[in-house]
């Protein structure tokens, strides 16, 4: 009998887990009644990396005039629940040529939140929920941790600043000298 051996044979259990990951992701976007993300450098916002907030785009312009309250959580906290945190903006339309042109506000700032914590962020707006979006903040370097002492001077540059203090010293003599020489002549 042949037996073959392959090294990418999956054990029941790795391929359950494989099969429950997909699913359980594509349940996330099929739940979701509209979708958000974590807005960053390739949009068209001008954003710092802060360590206390995010920027979540808005819900669509079909729910304009309602509230929204914002769901989050971290590791190592349930579901926090923000009730109407802003009124999703209207969506402001004008005629073109070409098309028609859609002006908004695109951003809701998170704001307040840990440095360096893992977030997971969801609207609802009436009935409606969006995907839950994952993200992490920037971990903050404290400030006392930061070095404000003077680094120390390199030979070069005392040795430049004695040859121009020295130069200064000679042309302020000069001048001196000039001076007394030309209210003698008069």
């Amino acid at each position: 009998m042949c037996q073959r051996h392959s090294r990418f044979t999956q054990s029941p259990s790795a391929t359950m887990l494989t099969t429950l990951v997909f699913t359980g992701a594509l349940l996330t976007f099929t739940c979701a009644d509209f979708n958000v993300r974590i807005l960053d450098d390739k949009d068209v916002v001008v954003s710092g990396m802060l360590p206390d907030s995010l920027l979540l785009s808005l819900p669509p312009c079909s729910l304009e005039g309602q509230n929204a309250d914002l769901i989050y959580s971290t590791n190592t906290t349930s579901d926090k629940t923000l009730r109407s945190v802003f009124t999703v903006p209207t969506c402001v339309t004008s005629g073109r040529e070409e098309g028609t042109l859609v002006s908004r506000k695109i951003a809701y700032k998170v704001s307040n939140l840990a440095a360096g914590a893992h977030y997971r962020l969801q609207y609802q707006v009436g009935t409606q929920k969006s995907n839950v979006v994952t993200a992490s903040t920037r971990a903050a370097k404290d400030y006392n941790d930061i070095d404000t002492g003077l680094p120390a001077r390199s030979g070069a540059m005392v040795v430049i600043t004695v040859i121009l203090s020295v130069a200064m010293f000679v042309l302020m003599v000069a001048i001196t000298v000039t001076l007394v020489i030309a209210t003698d002549e008069d």
